[in-house]
């Protein structure tokens, strides 16, 4: 089960207070507002990987950043990328930047680089 594994290496990185499986997601507890919401379907291989913080003031979308391979339709900019449908995408502001993802839905590669993303975006907040 795709989870277990991912939970692990959640956990050996000790940047979490709590490592869970909340209904088809792995959810990483940094604190009571900001957390890591990890979706995997091992059929498809589809994922999305968003680290998320609650205080944001935009009302809905709550994702600081992360990757996923949904196409949005509705956005160019993903289209021209040569990663297309995957990316990552980070918030500046109210808006949306895209970026090409050397993610492709396979855990093993890609869970150590959103837990070097999160430890870098950790200490940067630290330091500020």
């Amino acid at each position: 089960m795709w989870h277990v594994t991912v939970k692990a290496k959640l956990e050996r990185s000790r940047l979490f207070r709590r490592v869970e499986l909340v209904g088809a997601k792995v959810r990483a507890q940094v604190d009571a507002d900001l957390f890591l919401d990890i979706y995997y379907d091992p059929t498809s291989r589809s994922y999305s990987y968003a680290l998320i913080d609650m205080k944001l003031p935009e009302p809905g979308d709550k994702r600081l950043f992360g990757w996923d391979d949904y196409p949005h339709e509705h956005v160019p900019e993903i289209r021209r990328l040569a990663s297309y449908p995957h990316h990552f995408q980070r918030r500046r502001g109210a808006h949306w930047v895209f970026r090409e993802s050397p993610m492709r839905g396979e855990l093993e590669h890609d869970i150590p680089i959103v837990i070097r993303h999160v430890r870098a975006y950790l200490k940067k907040r630290r330091t500020s």
